[in-house]
Parts: structure tokens; sequence; C-alpha cells
């Protein structure tokens, strides 16, 4: 009964079609004029992108003008989109506006300038001897306090008086007086006190006089422009005009009211603005929901461009040319395509020193260094796919698409109020639900080092992460609501709040408005790599595709005696799939899966989600070596006859190293006893001086003939090791050529 007696209210607030409240700000059209009454405003549509459509209908006879009065501001979309319909038998003459040239310029070619106010200087333009001294020339009639003088203004003189004050002093002051001079020849002063009126005879000094007047006023009017339409015809007809103006968007507002049941009652309100002077009294009113384009062009501003000044030659002499008439005709034509494609991968680019560093390791018994063919690893082409096996939606917004809500019945809203409109009100399909988001799952990024290939796994999370009470909401109307508030009342009282975003015709959508401390909620992740899916060879790299997995338990307890449906919210990661074990999830947005889940009273359910990772390791096989090996085999990342296959390339790159650090200890030994048959040299040629020290010369010469058959046994050695090794390399490349894996 509750949920009822709030549904019949919120209904009985339909009945009131519009609610209005005050609103500040100022907006559209300065204070209206006569013109108003003309054309009022009979249609007003709003957009969600800041303008609004205004349409003017009114009735006019015979030739009529019609002003429209604008803030400066909105004359530029005004020229862009207004559309002017004569719907009589008459005609649009023209549409005239004020320049909007700075005062500035509009008088820079009036040959005369008038200061606001006079000065007591002699640059002040102001006063009227200042003005008919700039008129000199000028033809006028003066009517002064003892007559009238018509005739040219010849100039302006200024002369200093004395005169005695009621106290006495004596005071000096300026007496100005115009000079005019008739056809006649007579010269007449008249002084400025004594003139009542002066009258501008010549036609070009008035124009110039209303121009700079104009020009002045229009600048200190800065709040309002008029814009004339001229009409020609005869009889009464209907004018109408249209244009496109800022105003603020509109905006909406939701109720949902949930029964016992959990079935929603959902009302939409619209929010709207007239905040212009001008009053909208029985319009139509649309609200248009989308993203049309919209902008600002300045073309109220006359634009010049610059032009140079190019000098005229002194020897300039113009002849008449005759020019040779046209023939023949000219065509060609081309075409082309051109298409490409290319894939693959790069890994990182070590300094040398780092990957002679990384690739060496010890032999078992410590006698010789064998370089590591390990070359690191990196995301499975052969592994990955394109898809996740579920389709996900389309990512953004559509843009262009416009959805209208049209108000049946004629809608009113004073000047600088505002009004709340009822669009929608209607039952829904939905339910409550519970929506736990797990933003804990790591990204890519953050994965374990691919280096650590140990299983790893965590205890159930002591945290109690909580889900949000919600509900799942379907669109069953053939309407767009754009996004806005919405508020929950649930059981006959207030529940929360949420954000709705823009919501299309049959779309559902989850919308969480408060914490549900009716849920716990405890999770434990797992992580590991898959046995080797593919192994392969090629040009000299051995190639092991495997899964990097990813699996994450969740224990959902329903801690309520009513039955309970959870959303889980994972997130899509990029390469990442889900594993054949995980439950399909009831759909996919472009971010996240969702997983449904029922929940009976008071009851635990355990869920697990894995993900699969495409993964591949690399090891060059020419230099394979024992512990990588050994490693694949413990890991079982490779079964016994791919060892059995890969051993005798290990076998050869033993032999290969062995024969390595031979060549090297030979070449040691050799530059060692280089440098001791120097010393011996250097000796020997010291005890030659000496007649004592045949004995020590006969023991170094011995020592000498000794170390020469050292190095050529020593040469010998390496010239023998160098073919083995040739040899050894011949069968490797050999080897390696003809290694088959599956």
């Amino acid at each position: 009964m509750r949920y009822l007696s709030i549904l019949l209210a919120i209904t009985a607030l339909f009945s009131n079609t519009v609610f209005v409240f005050g609103q500040q700000s100022a907006w559209s059209s300065a204070p209206s004029s006569s013109s108003s009454s003309v054309l009022p405003i009979k249609r007003v549509v709003l957009y969600s992108n800041g303008v609004a459509y205004i349409e003017r209908r009114g009735f006019v006879t015979g030739n009529a003008d019609i002003d429209l009065a604008f803030r400066p501001s909105q004359v530029d979309d005004i020229l862009k989109s207004m559309v002017v319909v004569d719907r009589g038998q008459g005609n649009i003459g023209s549409i005239s506006y004020g320049s909007s040239q700075p005062a500035s310029a509009r008088t820079a070619e009036i040959p005369f300038s008038i200061d606001a106010e006079s000065e007591d200087s002699s640059d002040s333009r102001g006063g009227l001897a200042n003005i008919l001294s700039q008129l000199q020339g000028d033809n006028v009639t003066i009517i002064h306090a003892k007559g009238t003088a018509t005739g040219a203004v010849m100039t302006v003189e200024k002369r200093a008086i004395t005169a005695k004050n009621k106290d006495g002093e004596t005071e000096s002051n300026t007496e100005y007086s115009v000079v005019i001079g008739s056809q006649a020849g007579e010269l007449t002063s008249v002084p400025l006190s004594d003139i009542r009126s002066v009258k501008l005879l010549d036609a070009n000094t008035r124009r110039d006089l209303n121009e700079f007047s104009d020009a002045v006023a229009s600048a200190r009017r800065r709040d309002s422009k008029t814009i004339t339409i001229t009409a020609n015809g005869t009889g009464q007809r209907e004018i109408s005009v249209s244009y496109v103006v800022a105003a603020p968007i509109w905006k909406t507002s939701y109720r949902v009211v949930l029964d016992e049941k959990g079935d929603p009652f959902f009302q939409g309100w619209a929010i709207v603005d007239n905040v212009s002077d001008d009053d909208w009294r029985d319009v139509e009113l649309s609200m248009i929901s989308g993203s049309p384009v919209s902008f600002i062009q300045n073309l109220q501003k006359p634009l010049y461009r610059y032009r140079p000044i190019v000098p005229i030659p002194d020897d300039l002499n113009l002849v008449p040319q005759i020019y040779d008439p046209e023939a023949g005709v000219g065509y060609g034509e081309g075409n082309g395509s051109g298409f490409g494609d290319g894939s693959g991968d790069a890994g990182p680019i070590l300094p040398t020193k780092s990957i002679q560093q990384s690739n060496l390791f010890s032999s078992a018994n410590g006698n010789y260094i064998v370089s590591s063919g390990y070359q690191g690893s990196g995301v499975s082409d052969a592994l990955s796919t394109d898809g996740t096996g579920v389709n996900t939606a389309a990512t953004g917004d559509s843009l262009g698409d416009l959805f209208e809500y049209k108000i049946l019945a004629p809608v009113t809203v004073e000047k600088n109020r505002s009004a709340l409109i009822p669009i929608i009100q209607t039952k829904m399909e939905g339910e409550r639900v519970s929506v736990y988001r797990d933003e804990a799952v790591p990204a890519v990024g953050e994965q374990e080092s691919d280096d650590d290939d140990e299983p790893s796994s965590a205890t159930p999370s002591s945290s109690t992460p909580r889900a949000r009470i919600g509900i799942r909401l379907k669109n069953t109307t053939n309407l767009t609501f754009e996004g806005g508030p919405l508020t929950v009342i649930d059981a006959g009282a207030y529940a929360g709040e949420a954000l709705m975003e823009r919501l299309k015709a049959r779309e559902e959508r989850l919308i969480s408005y408060g914490v549900d401390l009716g849920t716990l909620i405890r999770t434990k992740t797992e992580e590991d790599r898959q046995p080797a899916k593919i192994i392969k060879a090629v040009e000299g790299v051995f190639q092991i595709h495997y899964f990097k997995t990813f699996k994450k338990t969740y224990w959902l307890s329903n801690q309520t005696a009513l039955p309970r449906v959870m959303y889980i919210e994972r997130p899509v990661r990029k390469g990442w799939e889900l594993s054949d074990e995980t439950q399909k999830p009831s759909s996919v947005t472009a971010r996240f899966y969702r997983f449904r889940v029922e929940l009976k009273p008071y009851e635990t359910k355990e869920i697990a989600i894995g993900e699969n990772l495409g993964m591949m390791d690399k090891y060059e096989l020419r230099t394979l070596s024992p512990k990588d090996l050994l490693a694949l085999v413990v890991k079982k990342t490779i079964d016994e006859a791919t060892r059995a296959k890969l051993a005798p390339l290990v076998d050869l790159r033993i032999k290969l190293n062995d024969i390595d650090v031979k060549i090297e200890r030979g070449e040691k030994e050799t530059e060692e006893i280089t440098a001791d048959q120097s010393r011996l040299r250097e000796n020997i040629e010291a005890l030659t001086k000496t007649n004592s020290a045949k004995t020590l010369i006969a023991r170094y010469i011995s020592r000498a003939n000794e170390q020469e058959s050292r190095l050529e046994k020593l040469t010998t050695e390496r010239r023998a090791l160098l073919t083995e090794k040739d040899a050894l390399e011949k069968q490797l490349a050999n080897a390696i050529i003809d290694l088959e894996l599956k």
C-alpha cells in the first residue's frame, strides 16, 4: 500500500503538466520591441548541445518592416541560421542590421569630431564654439537674440573680457563669437551666448552629422542590435522567421519506484530554462537529444583583405593588345592504386655487453662457460585470437542520431523562468540486483615477471569487499533517454540516487544506488602456466607457445532471508581469453564481463573465473644450453621425445664450447710465452757484457728453445681445434636444418 500511495502521489504531480520556477540568468533577445507582438514565438526546439531553434510567426499587411532586437553576441548565430518565409503573395526585400564597426572606424571619414563634453584646452572638441569652428565654410542659419543670420561660417573668434562682479572685484572671462559671411559679402558677428539655434543648410553636412550621431549612439547601446526584415507585398499574409541561438541545455531527471516484487515504475522529467526576455506562451516545445554540429563564426564584423599598394611607373604606356582565339580541347586522366601489408614483432634491444653477460652460465663441473640460448618471452601470435569467444558491445556513442521529445500540449514558460516538464511515465522490465565490480584484477603490464614460472596462489583475502545494491532496468519504450540523475524509491521509502547515462530503446542497464550490506564476498587468486601447446623451430629459433593462466575464485554469501541476484563484473583485458572451465558470462560490455549468480536466502556459492594469455618463449638453437634443456624438462614445458631431439644439439653446443675454451687457453699461454721470451732476450743482451755470466746465458737459451717448441705445438693444436670447430659448426647447422618438431 505504501508503494501504491507513492505511485498515486507522483501520478498526481503529472496532472500538473509543468512545474515553473524562477530563473535569474539572461539570454536571447533584448527587451522586446513592438515587433514582438507582430511575430510572437510559436515554436521552441531545445538541443542538448547548447542551442535553441526559435520560430516566430505572425501576420503583416502590405509593405512592412519587421524589427527584431537581439543581443550583439547572438547576431552571428542569427546571420548564420535565419530563415524568413513569406507564406502569402509577397516577397522578402532585404534583411538589414547596424554595422559592427567601432565608432572610431565609422567616424574616420567624417570631416569633424565632437567630444562628449568641452574642456578648457585648445584641443577640446566639445561645445558649440568647437563644433562651429569645424564647420568652417558650411552654410548655416543662426537664430539669435537679435534676429537671424544666414551665411557661411567663417571663423569663431575668442575674446578676453573683464568685468566687475557683485563684490566689486574684477574678473576675466572668455567670450566666443561666430562670424557669418553672407552671399552679399556682409560679415556678421554673433555672440554664442545669444544663439538660440543653428540650422545646417548643406545636405552633406547634415548626413555627416546624422552618421556621427548613429555611430556614437550604437557604440553606447551595446546591449541590443536591431535586425530589420523588409517584407514587400499586398494584403494580409503570414510571415515566419526561424533562427538558432545559444541556449542552456535541457536536462533530465528520473524516478524509479520499486514495488514489493521489485518491478520498476519509471518516470522521466525534462528541465528547461527560458532565460530570454520573451515569454513562451502556448508554444510548441520539443527537446532534441543528440550531438548535431554547431559552431560560432564572426559574420557581423566587416572583414577586409590586405591589398598591396603598387606605384604607377612613370613610363607607363598602355597600348591595345590582341589575343589569339582559344582553340583545341585538352583532356587527361590518370589512376592508380596501391596496397600493402605487414606484421611482426620485435623484442627489446639490449646493449652488447648486457646480452653477453645475460647469456652466460657455468657448466656442471665449472671448467667452462656456455652461453644460454634463452631469448626472452612475448605474447604468442599462434595462441592469440582476435575475439574472446563472446561478442562485446561497441564502444562510444553514436553521433548524429537525433531523438526528439515533443510535448503534445502547448507549454507556457514566462521569461527568466524555468520549468519541469514530464516526458515519460510507464512500467518497465527490471529486477533488484547486486553488482560487484572487481577492479583488483591486474592489467597485463602488472603481471608477475615472465622469468618467474613457478605457480603462485593467494589465500582468501582478509578484506571484505562489498557489492552495490541496484536494479537491472530495461527500456521497453521506443524512446531514447538522455543521461541524468535518477532517484530510487523502494518499499515506499527513499533508497538512493544514481547517475544514468543515455539509455536507448530496448537497451538494458545496470544502475546502482547504494552499498549492499546483505552480501559478503571473499576472493582468492592463482597464477600459473600451462604445458606447451605448440613447439616449433623457425629460422634457428626454438619457440615454445603456452598459456599463462590467471584464476580468481569468489565466495558469495547471501546473509538475508530474501533471494539475491548478483552480477560480477570482471575487466576485459587485451589478449586474455576466458578459460574453458569458466562459465559463459551473461553479457559483455566494452570494458567488462558480467557473470550472473542467483543466491538463495543464506546461501553461499563459489564461482571461479579463469583467463588465459597466450605467451611464447624463444631459444636460439645454436646457443641452447644444458641448463635451458634441463629447465624445460623439469618444468614439463617439453616432453621426453622433444628433449631427445634437442639433446644432440646441446651436445654439439657443449663440444663447441669445449673447443672455444681450449683455443682461449692456448692463446693465453701463447701470450704468456711471448712475453717471457721478450724478457729472456733482454736479460741475455744484458749478460753478454759480463764474462762470468756464460752459465746463466746458456740456461736462458735452453729455456727459450723449450718455449719455441711449445709455441710450435700450440700452433699445431690451434689449427686442429679450428678445423674441428668448423666441422662441428657445420654439423650443428645441418642438425638445426634437419630438426623437426611436432
